[in-house]
């Protein structure tokens, strides 16, 4: 099923929107050159799991815009499945300073996003995905947390105002069970 989403997703989506996965890792990539977490490594992904780069390229009009008239989006989506559980992995990558707000905004934006992609796959393309027969989670990988406390210690990850905050260390990297 992945395969057929994935050569679905090629048609409608910009050749720049898909990141990497190699010998079951998903890697996920800043390009900023301000960002102190530049990567993210996620290990035990299925092997025919898609990692889109959701934020990649422009909507045109005022789709999920702030007032400053940015486009808000996460950075990645991750489509895979884990044993008989089929999961849509939201991923932000936060360097600086983190507000709530913020994160909830673009988590919520990008779930409107592929909703939106997953609409056109079924209108103009007859393909047969289901979103909701996938668990959504909604991750923020940090370099560190910047507070003492945890942002969000009692947080499920189940939606985008609940998501989950992780410290990132590359020489732990977490695995698609440690986020499910």
């Amino acid at each position: 099923m992945c395969i057929r989403l994935k050569e679905m997703l090629q048609k409608i989506l910009v050749p720049g929107a898909f990141g990497e996965i190699h010998a079951r890792t998903a890697i996920l990539k800043e390009n900023d050159r301000s960002a102190k977490l530049r990567e993210v490594q996620i290990n035990n992904v299925s092997d025919d799991s898609i990692l889109l780069k959701i934020d990649c390229g422009q909507i045109s009009g005022q789709f999920f815009c702030n007032g400053n008239e940015s486009q808000k989006r996460c950075d990645y989506l991750l489509i895979t499945k884990m044993k008989h559980k089929k999961i849509l992995l939201f991923m932000e990558m936060k360097s600086n300073k983190i507000e709530g707000t913020e994160i909830v905004q673009k988590f919520r934006a990008s779930e409107c996003f592929f909703d939106y992609i997953v609409s056109i796959l079924r209108q103009f393309y007859d393909t047969e995905f289901n979103s909701k027969e996938y668990k959504k989670r909604f991750v923020l990988f940090q370099k560190k947390l910047l507070t003492k406390r945890s942002i969000h210690p009692q947080c499920t990850g189940s939606a985008p105002d609940s998501y989950l905050s992780k410290n990132y260390d590359p020489n732990k990297p977490p695995t698609l069970e440690s986020l499910s």
